[in-house]
């Protein structure tokens, strides 16, 4: 395992600036962060936090105080709409979230209360969790913008927010490196031989998304690629309008010879289409996904793609949560400030069958 000060001459940094990278990332410059993250993969390279953490699970004080700490934390997950609410269990993603977040809980002996929510029941009131008197802190889950989170402003209890983050948000958070990974899978495109790279934002530019493009953008530009906007499809939430500006992009005769898509839904919806349309993956385009969800492995081709640890975010999301909660009460002592900081936890290319050499 490598250490902060060889990742720092790696990348030609100080240690403080490694620190920050990880730490509180919205400190650093694009650039720097991106020096910083890749020179972490190369040497293996995880923060003492990450690694540490989960190692020793806490358990409560015997003290007078024992009873201010609560033995429920609360997992709020949010739906974009009405019509996908109450399908967690189902998400491919999130649900793997929860398992992480259930097997740490086990282990400090608390419960998790599992609560599913859609933008209009929460501004209609019917989302009480935050005020739950069982609650002592909430992990936010899912698509939380800056108009959900103002729901927010003053809770009574302590939250941190899991796969978002906001530079102007008061809440810790828990995400995976966005950037560096759509730029790795990038760079892996383009290592291939490609130059003609799309990307399938598949819904609104936001959180992670954002970060995503921002690192394919990134990976284009420092290998001297102009960006055609033309292929950088679907910022809507519109399936219909998305899957026809997929269509009429594959199907030009100045189309991509490859595809980096924003999460392996996406992906799967390009390859679907591929098939659609009549276009082999990958001799005729490569797709790149991003989370390695379990139907990645299976799609035909197997999906090369970005891993998101998932069981791991939601175990640290808790961890970081309980922390806070016990530094409000006094009970875990702790030296340090707990201020509400950005935790971006490491991601991994994972290589099969999507892309090859453009045949164009």
């Amino acid at each position: 395992m490598s250490s902060i000060r060889e990742v720092a001459k790696h990348a030609g940094v100080s240690p403080a600036t490694v620190s920050r990278a990880f730490g509180t990332p919205s400190l650093i410059n694009e650039q720097t962060k991106k020096r910083v993250f890749e020179s972490a993969r190369t040497l293996e390279y995880r923060p003492p936090r990450l690694r540490t953490t989960l190692s020793k699970p806490r358990t409560r004080a015997h003290s007078r105080k024992d009873a201010l700490l609560p033995d429920t934390v609360g997992f709020q997950f949010f739906t974009l709409t009405e019509s996908s609410f109450d399908t967690l269990s189902a998400n491919t993603f999130y649900a793997p979230v929860l398992s992480g977040a259930q097997a740490e809980a086990s282990l400090l002996g608390i419960n998790v209360l599992v609560h599913t929510t859609s933008r209009h029941r929460l501004f209609h009131g019917s989302s009480r969790m935050v005020r739950d008197s069982r609650v002592g802190g909430t992990l936010l889950v899912g698509v939380a913008d800056q108009e959900v989170l103002s729901a927010f402003n003053d809770p009574i209890q302590e939250i941190v927010l899991v796969d978002h983050h906001h530079a102007d948000c008061r809440f810790e958070s828990i995400i995976s490196d966005s950037f560096g990974g759509a730029h790795t899978a990038t760079r892996h495109l383009i290592g291939l031989g490609h130059r003609r790279i799309g990307f399938f934002l598949g819904g609104l530019p936001m959180g992670t998304f954002q970060y995503r493009e921002s690192g394919y953008l990134s990976a284009l530009f420092s290998a001297g690629i102009t960006p055609n906007p033309d292929w950088v499809i679907g910022a809507s939430e519109n399936v219909a309008r998305l899957l026809a500006e997929l269509r009429t992009v594959l199907t030009s005769p100045d189309r991509p010879t490859a595809i980096v898509a924003a999460n392996d839904h996406n992906a799967l919806m390009v390859l679907r289409l591929c098939s659609e349309v009549g276009l082999r993956v990958p001799r005729d385009l490569s797709v790149i996904g991003f989370d390695d969800i379990e139907f990645a492995s299976h799609a035909s081709p197997a999906l090369t793609t970005v891993r998101v640890n998932k069981e791991f975010m939601g175990r640290y999301a808790v961890r970081r949560l309980w922390e806070r909660i016990g530094r409000r009460a006094n009970i875990i002592e702790r030296a340090e400030d707990m201020p509400p900081i950005c935790h971006v936890l490491p991601v991994t290319l994972i290589v099969r069958q999507s892309c090859c050499p453009p045949q164009l």
